[in-house]
């Protein structure tokens, strides 16, 4: 679902339920829509100093742009289902950047349940939230454009049967092909809490089902959803 709403209102989207087979609930904001950027100044106000210290560090209107909308959306958002206040929240990083919550931050949940799961994309103008109250969520958004080295990045991460179907396309749709193919695999990878070139964790118990949704996202962006 897009955010904040075509009013420009920022009324909260509902908190999915508790099913762990529920699809993970997805909002996007678009930064080239005037009602999301006049979020900038009041999503800024939550960040932490850390959070502050890594935006400045952004050389790049539009990357701090996106930094800000990102991580201050997760905040608000997050902070307004638990019932607390965003700028407190405390959001660890995993060992391959994913932010997270620790479980002490999980307001409002009964003892010993796990904290909301979720993760964030960004890429052009679009960024790309995914959220789940039970099952480590990914999401990835790329911008189509070309990518002349598409097959060597393919043959190295992609399974081979994903590469040759890349192939099979027509030339002029080999980046669209592999773009969603990486977006995929992205989004799968972030779901299981992993790096591009780490193997499984060795708490993950085998054959671990992963669900996979392709996104329709505004005209000239490819993005995928994950569940593990």
């Amino acid at each position: 679902m897009a955010w904040p709403d075509p009013g420009g209102g920022l009324a909260l989207p509902p908190w999915p339920g508790k099913a762990p087979a529920a699809a993970p609930l997805l909002v996007l904001l678009d930064r080239r829509e005037p009602q999301v950027l006049a979020l900038v100044a009041p999503l800024g106000d939550l960040l932490n100093p850390g959070e502050r210290k890594r935006l400045r560090q952004l050389r790049r209107q539009e990357d701090g742009e996106r930094f800000l909308l990102g991580r201050g959306a997760l905040r608000l958002l997050l902070g307004g289902w638990l019932g607390c206040d965003p700028a407190g929240l405390v959001l660890d990083v995993g060992p391959h950047g994913k932010p997270e919550l620790p479980p002490q931050e999980a307001l409002g949940q009964r003892r010993g349940e796990l904290p909301p799961r979720f993760n964030v994309s960004h890429s052009g103008d679009l960024i790309l939230l995914g959220f789940h109250p039970l099952r480590p969520v990914g999401v990835d958004v790329e911008q189509r454009r070309p990518v002349p080295e598409w097959e060597a990045i393919a043959d190295r991460l992609l399974p081979a049967e994903e590469s040759e179907r890349i192939r099979a396309l027509p030339e002029e749709r080999h980046s669209d092909g592999f773009l969603a193919a990486w977006c995929r695999l992205e989004a799968g990878l972030k779901a299981r809490g992993l790096g591009l070139f780490a193997g499984a964790p060795a708490d993950e118990p085998p054959g671990r089902d992963l669900e996979l949704w392709p996104l329709l996202l505004p005209q000239g962006y490819v993005g995928a959803a994950a569940l593990a």
